[in-house]
């Protein structure tokens, strides 16, 4: 299955989870917040959301700054 991961073609297999996505791309899900088709997931839900194909996501990585 292909999704749109901040502009860029993932291939994931079928069922993978928002959990599955962050770890293939090396990040925590702790520290990341993702937008799945324009509506924000909850963090506690990322291993519970199934992504489906031509999903469009958005990930980033909160900066703290001062």
């Amino acid at each position: 299955m292909t999704v749109d991961v901040n502009g860029r073609e993932q291939e994931l297999a079928p069922g993978a989870t928002v959990a599955t996505l962050l770890a293939r791309l090396g990040l925590e899900a702790g520290y990341a917040l993702v937008e799945r088709n324009g509506e924000p997931v909850e963090r506690a839900r990322y291993a519970d959301v199934e992504l489906e194909e031509a999903d469009r996501l958005v990930v980033a990585r909160p900066v703290a700054g001062g």
